[in-house]
């Protein structure tokens, strides 16, 4: 755990430049998805293959932002294209800005347009700081909240730290592998933010749940470095905050749909199957295994992780509107791989595609070269 500040304020200072200045590749975010399942495989023995383990989409997505060189950064996708939706938002219009660089975006439009929100306006304070809860949407598999951090006129507001949510009842962390947070900022005191945590639909829906976090901020008073002429930036934390609200019981109402597909396909001349994808109001889970039938060793297993390359679902409404579903995530399974994208099933789409990239390891020069070479797949 980071516990020192001069750390904190480091992560911090990382994560607002690279979201300021890059608007994250959705090819560039799945290759660093294949990279970090390779990585965290080869830590591992093949006998303790069994174990599940988790890829954190702030740790992919800032893996995309930082670490992707070579062939695989030049397979590029356009950003997906996004129409701003009619519907007002109400008291939760300042959170309509965080839509133009959230990969989540397409959910948070989605669950806003179709009223499945719960208004919470709770705030707590501390020394100079203000945090408030504006709302919530859950479902079986994840918890994001919408929230406001403010400072006084002494400080200029930054960012969250180390963000985590319990069950209040029971004091149990809720967090099953995190799902990454946004934010931005309207002015230099207030930023607008989304949070949201991953949980196990195996356990039911929390009645309170309990926000525990900490609040940074930019120290106007800054050190000149005379022999460079730059300036320092220097950082405040407040106390640990806290925050309890309830969630509204309408959120254990929509259950996960799941949609066996069971379509083989081949890329890379291994034989994949795509076993299930489940959806829910919150998040689209792919669902990739390896053919039962071929026989597959451990290095084998660690390519395939490089060559299946999903890079977004195309979800069809009944008048023909297309919404592209961003990945969010990825994980790895005993079997396979499970991929997280964003999600519109409130809109009730007619039919999904998948999109992969159908020729792994090709370097395009071309956009539309690459777009030819995309392998769809009906999820229904």
């Amino acid at each position: 755990m980071t516990t020192n500040p001069e750390e904190k304020a480091l992560l911090a200072d990382a994560y607002q430049v690279k979201r300021e200045n890059q608007h994250w590749n959705p090819a560039d975010t799945t290759a660093a998805i294949q990279r970090g399942l390779a990585k965290a495989r080869t830590k591992r023995s093949g006998r303790t293959f069994r174990v599940k383990w988790i890829t954190a989409v702030l740790v992919t997505v800032l893996a995309a932002g930082w670490f992707l060189i070579g062939p695989l950064g030049n397979y590029g996708q356009q950003p997906a294209t996004y129409t701003e939706p009619v519907t007002n938002w109400g008291v939760l219009e300042p959170f309509r800005g965080l839509l133009t660089s959230d990969m989540d975006r397409a959910t948070i439009t989605s669950t806003l347009n179709n009223g499945y929100v719960q208004l919470v306006d709770r705030t707590v304070t501390s020394g100079i700081y203000a945090f408030t809860v504006n709302a919530v949407m859950a479902d079986e598999n994840r918890i994001t909240v919408l929230y406001t951090a403010r400072t006084d006129a002494s400080q200029q507001m930054y960012s969250t730290v180390d963000m985590k949510m319990m069950d209040a009842s029971t004091g149990d962390l809720l967090d099953n592998g995190g799902a990454g947070g946004i934010h931005l900022s309207k002015d230099k005191h207030t930023i607008y933010g989304r949070n949201t945590i991953e949980r196990s639909r195996n356990k039911p829906l929390p009645e309170q749940v309990n926000l525990q976090f900490q609040l940074s901020s930019v120290v106007p008073d800054v050190v000149n470095h005379a022999d460079k002429g730059e300036k320092e930036r220097k950082y405040k934390f407040s106390q640990k905050m806290n925050i309890s609200f309830p969630l509204d019981p309408k959120f254990s109402i929509p259950k996960t749909e799941i949609i066996k597909v069971n379509r083989t396909f081949t890329l890379g001349g291994y034989e994949i199957l795509l076993s299930e994808v489940e959806v829910s109001p919150l998040v689209t889970r792919v669902k990739f295994v390896h053919v039962p039938d071929q026989e597959i060793d451990y290095k084998t297993k660690l390519s395939l992780n490089e060559i299946v390359r999903p890079i977004e679902i195309i979800s069809i409404s009944r008048n023909g509107k297309q919404t592209k579903l961003s990945m969010v995530g990825g994980s790895g399974t005993e079997d396979g791989m499970m991929y997280s994208f964003s999600s519109n099933q409130l809109d009730q789409p007619e039919s999904m595609i998948l999109k992969l990239s159908g020729k792994p390891g090709k370097v395009y020069d071309d956009l539309q070269e690459a777009k030819n070479d995309e392998l769809a797949i009906k999820i229904k």
